[in-house]
């Protein structure tokens, strides 16, 4: 089985650093692939030995030291590609203990031989030194640098024509148009991270390119701990300027601690990814609003410090917190051959590729989101930290939503923008009453709301509420009774499941973690245990009031699903 590696790393030398991909017989015909795109590119020289090439484990430095370990054998190649679909460890076990070096903290790249690079020891100090995303606050001279080098990126990338795929107006027509709606971004599906990730990767190293700062990484806007923007995104006249509705997010509960702790608590990628995407995701475009609440949501530069602030949850969810992406071959092996690198040319890369980027590529700086500090400094990793980290990642596991018992609550309803619904499940608080007086966190209870279509317009948010039959738009989230939120990015209009494009079809299918609500409930007695529990949908204005407040919502399904709690993975 042929699957491809194509990680690129960004080389301070001017290199593009290309791994290789296939195993087995076929190596040497990929082999000579790799020769021409490396010679194309003026890149270090290798020398083809076919198939029976002596391959080598390039391992990458995230400490102080460089060094190249040499694996003598010849003739090994994995024959199973798990995992993230780069099995490349699977090897002798001296060779697993030999590949990294004590005192030093190494990230396999694998299947890299250092004939593909003449012993280029530079791609070791690539990625020892790559770029480091911080994130936004004022007080600091890295992060203001960043923020010059930003500017200076956006001023180059707007002076191209747009004939030129690295121009501002095509890198944000690669997600979408501010008129015409989205184009080939992935939204409500199980690539919205690993889409968006490749998608900042090369819009990094464009920046990179056109500005000479081969160091530069995209800071990060983390909403959770900052709401307000960064003042260099608001200065009149400042090319990070852009029309918006609003420059914060305020208060609004889908950025505060109690929701992103319940989000990053979820250990199952499917639920933290759509829970991720729908609440504080879609939240944020559409309260900044304006350009912001479109496909072409690219043209306003806080869009790439919202998404990496996206990334950096991903990010953190997968390395500090010790969570599995998906080991499923359908998710690994999609492909994207839509981006270009700094210098304009196209690329292709996996979806396999993407979770072991902040390993490679870039570094986050590590910051607090939710009650999660930071338990794991990304940026100073110790030998055995990477080495356990870059297994368990690069493996990953099988991942599925397991339902135990669905609870319909209505189906088919249709409801006016401006009045709040009310719905009663069959459930009562007794049908609960081993989850909600147990400490213990083996089940889980999700609401699922599944609209029929996107609504006609967005500039609305949507809170739930379990058993307050009055709540409203005013309503607190400070209420006891508040469940949760999300929000819809994307309209009727500019949303489409026809086409080669399945993305299109932003999504209409929201869940929202419900169980410590109940417990709060139980824990009060708020809710009797002879109580049958009611959810209330509101709708509130993101701007104050609603352009079309008889706009219908078309509710297609809404329902109670009870889950069992995914096990977090270790690293040891």
């Amino acid at each position: 089985m042929e699957q491809a590696l194509c990680v690129l790393l960004s080389g301070v030398d001017g290199h593009e650093h290309i791994g290789t991909r296939g195993c087995g017989k076929g190596n040497a015909r990929l082999q000579r692939e790799l020769n021409a795109q490396l010679h194309r590119r003026g890149a270090c020289h290798c020398r083809c030995r076919g198939h029976r090439q002596r391959p080598v484990v390039l391992a990458a430095l995230m400490g102080t030291s460089s060094s190249l370990q040499r694996a003598p054998f010849e003739g090994i190649y994995p024959t199973s590609w798990e995992g993230t679909g780069m099995n490349y460890l699977d090897q002798p076990s001296d060779m697993n203990r030999r590949v990294f070096v004590k005192g030093l903290g190494l990230v396999s790249l694998g299947l890299v031989t250092s004939a593909m690079f003449g012993g280029c020891e530079q791609l070791i100090k690539d990625i020892q030194n790559r770029p480091v995303r911080r994130y936004l606050r004022t007080g600091s001279p890295e992060v203001q640098h960043a923020l010059d080098v930003y500017r200076e990126a956006v001023i180059k990338m707007r002076a191209l024509p747009d004939s030129d795929p690295r121009s501002w107006n095509a890198q944000a027509a690669l997600h979408g148009t501010v008129s015409g709606g989205f184009n080939l971004c992935q939204h409500g599906t199980v690539h919205f991270f690993s889409w968006h990730r490749a998608y900042l990767l090369y819009f990094e190293r464009i920046c990179q390119q056109l500005t000479g700062e081969k160091s530069f990484g995209l800071p990060y806007w983390n909403w959770n701990r900052y709401p307000a923007m960064h003042p260099a995104f608001t200065a009149a006249g400042s090319a990070l300027d852009h029309p918006r509705s609003n420059t914060t997010v305020g208060s609004n509960a889908a950025f505060n601690d109690p929701t992103m702790t319940t989000i990053l608590s979820d250990a199952n990628f499917i639920t933290f990814s759509s829970q991720l995407e729908g609440t504080p995701h879609n939240t944020a475009h559409v309260i900044i609003g304006m350009d912001m609440g479109t496909g072409g949501s690219p043209q306003d530069p806080i869009f790439w410090a919202h998404h990496c602030m996206v990334d950096y949850c991903w990010a953190k969810w997968n390395i500090e917190l010790h969570n599995d992406n998906p080991s499923d071959p359908t998710w690994i092996n999609t492909t994207w051959n839509h981006f270009v690198d700094g210098n304009g040319n196209p690329v292709s890369i996996s979806a396999g590729v993407t979770p072991l980027l902040p390993l490679l590529s870039y570094c986050y700086e590590s910051s607090r989101v939710g009650d999660f500090a930071t338990p794991l400094d990304m940026l100073r990793l110790s030998a055995q930290q990477a080495k356990l980290i870059e297994a368990r990642i690069r493996k990953g596991a099988p991942v599925r939503f397991d339902i135990r018992r669905r609870v319909p609550i209505a189906a088919n309803v249709t409801l006016r923008l401006d009045r709040p619904v009310s719905r009663q499940a069959r459930l009562m608080t007794a049908d609960l009453a081993a989850l909600l007086e147990s400490d213990a966190r083996r089940e889980r209870v999700f609401l699922n709301v599944d609209y029929a279509q996107q609504p006609q317009a967005n500039d609305f948010f949507v809170r739930v509420f379990i058993n307050l039959p009055d709540a409203n738009a005013q309503t607190p989230t400070s209420d006891i009774h508040y469940a949760g939120s999300y929000a819809f990015f994307g309209t009727q209009a500019t949303s489409d499941d026809s086409g080669d494009h399945p993305s299109h079809h932003h999504k209409t299918d929201f869940i929202i973690d419900v169980t410590q609500t109940l417990k709060r409930l139980h824990r009060n007695g708020v809710v009797r245990t002879d109580q049958p529990l009611a959810v209330q949908i509101v709708a509130v204005p993101a701007e104050g009031k609603f352009r079309q407040p008889a706009m219908p919502l078309m509710l297609k399904n809404v329902g109670f699903l009870i889950a069992p709690v995914h096990v977090r993975a270790s690293d040891g």
